[in-house]
Formats: structure tokens, C-alpha cells, sequence
């Protein structure tokens, strides 16, 4: 069944995009003034890694937000204590994995210089987060299926989600920006 909705959520997501657009902008950690953040919290160390990520980001000015994924119908307890992270939920999800409510209005409310996704293997639920989102440069993991990231990083099969961080920090960084 899950394979159904997923399929369907798929092809709702490919003819949304279809009619999609959105100014494309090279940025750098000194010319952009905002980012979003997109992140599975069931990877391991993911709230470490993201903290520390924001924490570079507000040292550089840039203006930053953090969405989670959870895979539960509720944000688990120890989560609430998470301070400025907003978390998307599978109670947030329509039938076909679209994500909806507050949290995703808030997201999509926002138009970021820059959007970082910070998931390997990008779920649907985020992808239309990611897909979706107005954001002038997008960077996450290199993949070969069909995504509009203006900036991929291949990583090795083994590197974690710190290693991520600090190759984008490092590609980043090095961007000539055309401002």
C-alpha cells in the first residue's frame, strides 16, 4: 500500500514541478544572507551536526532555520527541547506523503538565498521540501536521480553526516559568486 501513495505522490510531485519556477542564484557564505536546513532526524548525529552547521551559519550573519524530519505521528519528547528546529511529522503528511500543516506553510513561507539538504538519500515526505521550495541555490548529495541542486557533494558510502557538513562549508566557501 505505502508503495501506492508513494508512486502516486511521485507523479503529483514531477507534474507539480512541472510549472514550477524559481530564480537561480550562485551564493557564497559572504553573500548569502539566508539559508534553510533539511535534515532526517533519523540519521545518527544529526542534531549535533545541524546545530554546529547553524551555529557556522549565524557566525557568517546568514539568518537560518532548521526542518526535521520524523518519522513518528509526534515530535518524541526529547525533540521539544530542540530550540528553533521546526519538525515535520508523519501526522503532517497527506495521503500521498505531501507534507502539509503550520510547520510546512512555514516552510514554504520562506525564500532562502541558500537550502541545504542534509539527507543522503532524500525521502519523498522532504523532496517536496526540497523540490518545491523557492530557494535560489540548492545544494545537497550527489545523486543520480532527476533534482534541481544547483551544488552536488559525492560522498563516499561511509561518511557521515559531520563529513557532509564540512564539505559544504568547504565547497561553499570557495564559490565566486556573480552578486
Amino acid at each position: 500500500m505505502a508503495s501506492i501513495r508513494e508512486n502516486i505522490g511521485r507523479r503529483i510531485l514531477k507534474s507539480k514541478k512541472k510549472g514550477f519556477q524559481r530564480q537561480q542564484q550562485v551564493y557564497n557564505f559572504e553573500t548569502a544572507e539566508t539559508a534553510v536546513l533539511v535534515f532526517d532526524t533519523a540519521v545518527p548525529n544529526a542534531l549535533q551536526v545541524i546545530k554546529s552547521f547553524r551555529a557556522f551559519l549565524s557566525d557568517n550573519k546568514i539568518h537560518n532555520a532548521a526542518f526535521g524530519y520524523v518519522r513518528e505521528k509526534e515530535v518524541p519528547e526529547d525533540m521539544l527541547f530542540w530550540k528553533n528546529f521546526s519538525f515535520i511529522t508523519r501526522g503532517d503528511l497527506n495521503w500521498y506523503l505531501r507534507p502539509q500543516g503550520e510547520v510546512a506553510e512555514n516552510f514554504f513561507g520562506k525564500n532562502p538565498d541558500m537550502l541545504i539538504d542534509f539527507t543522503r538519500n532524500t525521502p519523498l515526505e522532504l523532496k517536496f521540501l526540497v523540490e518545491l521550495s523557492g530557494a535560489r541555490f540548492k545544494i545537497g548529495c550527489f545523486t543520480e536521480e532527476e533534482n534541481d541542486y544547483d551544488l552536488m557533494i559525492n560522498l563516499d558510502k561511509g561518511a557521515d553526516l559531520a563529513f557532509l557538513a564540512e564539505q559544504i562549508k568547504h565547497y561553499v566557501s570557495i564559490l565566486q559568486s556573480k552578486n
